[in-house]
């Protein structure tokens, strides 16, 4: 029976270790959509569609964004016009995020509002 010493556990646990490096630093953003990303909570790069990668530890996704073509529906409302007839009025936006970049990450916007409130 074969028994393991302490240099075979010692490469067992360091493979595991790098194998779990690797698979962290490995990023896939799906179509329609872009990452952030902050090192050390501050905003470095935005991560575009595909396979990409980031420094393991040290880097991390702050925000997901949307990037498609967003809908807003508008309730319904009831107007009265210059010759006084009531029409119902209906209403669509559609927005989209253009600038990933841009846009305050969550940790920025939140250190933001702590920092000007008394």
């Amino acid at each position: 029976m074969y028994g393991f010493s302490g240099f075979d556990i010692f490469v067992l646990v360091l493979v595991v270790l790098v194998v779990i490096t690797l698979f962290a630093g490995i990023k896939q953003v799906p179509q329609g959509f872009n990452h952030t990303v902050e090192r050390f909570g501050r905003y470095t790069r935005t991560l575009r569609p595909g396979l990409n990668f980031i420094v393991p530890y040290i880097d991390a996704i702050g925000a997901r964004l949307n990037m498609m073509e967003q809908v807003l529906d508008v309730p319904s409302q009831e107007i009265i016009t210059r010759d006084n007839a009531t029409c119902t009025v209906d209403g669509v936006t559609f927005y989209q995020v253009l600038d990933a970049p841009g846009r305050p990450t969550r940790s920025a916007a939140s250190k933001t509002r702590s920092s000007t409130s008394p």
